[in-house]
């Protein structure tokens, strides 16, 4: 289960366990896995907060009395009570004197960070931002308690010293911020500890793997025909830019897609026709672009466009038709971002479901933000323009991030830097189209499309080079997944 911290907060109250109680659960269950890491001989240095977080240390501390282990009180003495409690219970020799830390943190072996948890929130003081820096420049192993301390639960935000740990043990749930671990780089390895309390409440983020895929991907019928699941139309592509919309039907073919609508100017065509056989094309001038969209739109029940549109003729006038008339979700990408430049006003009279799928240069510009604002807060910037234009936003990154206009949240563990090359957005605009157009639940299929694009990478590379990704040869990736499930 993935939960932000407000939902932890009420998962504690509702549990039943007092304060010390809960703060005895997590000490003992996060000390069971630590010696599960640690040698007898190693040193051990346990850093506490003033907090409950640092209450659970000393708790750790406790359980951990058979080693060589010292505790430093980061802020102070312990201000919360049930943390007191938990400091009284050690020996207070193995408390360090400010002036002792510094001896013993070149000793330490391993340090344990429990100064900050789920509760921290912005950027750190100066003499902490100290202290955690020497730390992660102590070349010890560092444990790091549910949370990283200087980094935000709920968000990929992070204090540029943040504690940098080796294993963070997720206290009873996931938080976002185990999940965007490729984008924080906070942490090697999370692990998660089962403190035994009942998950009686919802999580507002999704999760995908490949059950959950196959459990909601629609499988052909015995009696279904080429138009059973729907029809898919992809518009874009320009002079220069074929391979854009051809790696649009690339994405909607590996989906198995049964009925593909291509609409292109009609001087691609040839080069695209020559690569795919099976789409039915739309070839359009500069003067038939609205009548030939105004055909084939009405058949269609999902829609992707702008990929490779940047010179295509009458483009404005063609994403603002297939906006205000399309029946199905819009898949908008690449020059259809770039259109939504200082021009979002027009997402506002859209309905029909929108999805926008920008990388952070795109979407930094469309906020009109610099980019490094952007990187430092991608999923509260997300969360808010999915709210304030009623669109699904996939924000592409090493861990993709999906926000939902009803605050749904789903962040992507599947992929890797294989994807990390043109042309791989196109092909998850293809794939994305293919599975809207054959799956009701939006959200739902635009977690599937996600979670896919960067499984079907993995497989890629049991047998091709990370450097080298052939993501053209997706649809055969996908071949061996579908036989796999009997598809």
């Amino acid at each position: 289960m993935i939960i932000d911290s407000k939902g932890m907060k009420e998962i504690e109250k509702l549990s039943g366990f007092s304060v010390y109680e809960l703060m005895q659960n997590a000490g003992k269950a996060s000390a069971a896995e630590i010696k599960k890491r640690i040698r007898p001989e190693d040193r051990i240095l346990i850093v506490a907060g003033k907090g409950n977080n640092g209450g659970d240390g000393y708790v750790i501390a406790k359980e951990l009395s058979g080693y060589a282990c010292k505790v430093y009180q980061a802020e102070g003495k312990p201000l919360t009570e049930a943390a007191m409690q938990a400091c009284e219970e050690l020996d207070s020799g193995i408390i360090l004197k400010p002036r002792e830390f510094a001896r013993e943190l070149k000793k330490a072996d391993i340090i344990v960070d429990a100064v900050y948890g789920f509760g921290f929130h912005g950027e750190l003081k100066s003499k902490i931002k100290s202290l955690f820096r020497r730390i992660n420049e102590s070349g010890a192993r560092v444990f790091s308690i549910d949370i990283n301390s200087g980094c935000e639960a709920d968000t990929d935000h992070h204090d540029s010293d943040a504690i940098i740990s080796e294993v963070t043990f997720a206290l009873d749930c996931w938080k976002p911020f185990h999940m965007l671990r490729k984008e924080h780089e906070c942490f090697r390895e999370a692990v998660l500890v089962d403190l035994g309390l009942p998950h009686t409440i919802s999580s507002s983020c999704r999760e995908m793997n490949e059950e959950l895929f196959f459990r909601n991907f629609p499988a052909k019928k015995e009696n279904a025909h080429k138009g059973t699941q729907g029809k898919m139309l992809l518009a874009g592509g320009s002079y220069g830019m074929a391979g854009a919309i051809s790696l649009n039907i690339t994405g909607a073919k590996t989906v198995g897609a049964s009925y593909i609508h291509a609409a292109l100017p009609h001087e691609i065509y040839p080069i695209v026709a020559s690569r795919h056989i099976t789409p039915v094309f739309h070839p359009f001038a500069e003067h038939t672009v609205i009548p030939v969209l105004e055909s084939v739109l009405p058949e269609a029940s999902a829609v992707g466009f702008g990929s490779g549109a940047v010179f295509m003729p009458r483009k404005s006038e063609a994403m603002d038709y297939i906006l205000q008339n399309s029946r199905g979700p819009v898949v908008l990408d690449a020059e259809a971002l770039r259109m939504l430049v200082h021009n979002m006003y027009i997402l506002r009279f859209v309905r029909v479901p929108v999805i926008i799928t920008p990388h952070v240069g795109e979407f930094a510009e469309i906020l009109n933000i610099p980019t490094s604002v952007l990187m430092d807060r991608k999923v509260e910037y997300a969360a808010k323009f999915a709210k304030d234009y009623n669109v699904i936003v996939v924000l592409k990154g090493a861990n993709t991030i999906v926000a939902a206009p009803n605050g749904e949240m789903y962040f992507n563990q599947s992929g890797s830097q294989a994807l990390a090359q043109a042309g791989s957005g196109d092909l998850l605009t293809g794939i994305m189209t293919g599975i809207l157009s054959m799956t009701k639940d939006v959200m739902t299929a635009v977690c599937m499309s996600v979670w896919l694009h960067g499984y079907l990478a993995e497989i890629g590379t049991e047998e091709h080079a990370i450097q080298n990704f052939p993501i053209e040869q997706f649809p055969e990736f996908m071949d061996k997944l579908f036989k796999k499930h009997g598809m």
